[in-house]
C-alpha cells in the first residue's frame, strides 16, 4: 500500500468515525435489549410431528437414493444408522403401546373374571 493510499484510507476512516455514534455501556445494553425485544414479535412455527414409522420410510427412500447417486460409503452408512435408530424407536413405540393396551385390558379381564 502506498503512502497516498494509506492517507486516503485514514481519511475515510476518520469520516466514518465522525458518522458513528459513540455510546456508553448502558446505551449499548439498552440498544441491544430493544433489538432482542423485536424478535419476540416473530410467531413461532409449530414443529411437525413425524412418527418413527414415517422416519423409517423416509430414511429407507433416502438410503436407496444415496446408493443410486453413488454417495460416499460413510454417508450411506450414516443413513443406514439413522434408519436403524428410527426403526428401534418404532419398535419401542409399538411395544409400549402394546404394553399399555395389554395392561388396560388385562386389568379389565381380571376385574370381570373376579366379579363373575
Amino acid at each position: 500500500m502506498s503512502n497516498t493510499e494509506a492517507l486516503q484510507w485514514a481519511a475515510e476512516a476518520d469520516d466514518s468515525f465522525d458518522r458513528n455514534e459513540i455510546l456508553t455501556d448502558d446505551e449499548i445494553i439498552r440498544t441491544v435489549t430493544a433489538e432482542d425485544d423485536d424478535d419476540d414479535d416473530v410467531t413461532p412455527i409449530n414443529p411437525i410431528k413425524i412418527s418413527p414409522s414415517e422416519a423409517v420410510s423416509a430414511l429407507i427412500i433416502s438410503l436407496h437414493w444415496a446408493e443410486e447417486q453413488n454417495f460416499e460409503v460413510h454417508e450411506i452408512m450414516l443413513l443406514g444408522r439413522l434408519r436403524d435408530c428410527a426403526f428401534q424407536l418404532k419398535i419401542g413405540t409399538a411395544a409400549q403401546k402394546k404394553r399399555i393396551i395389554t395392561d388396560f385390558f388385562g386389568h379389565r379381564i381380571m376385574f370381570i373374571h373376579l366379579h363373575m
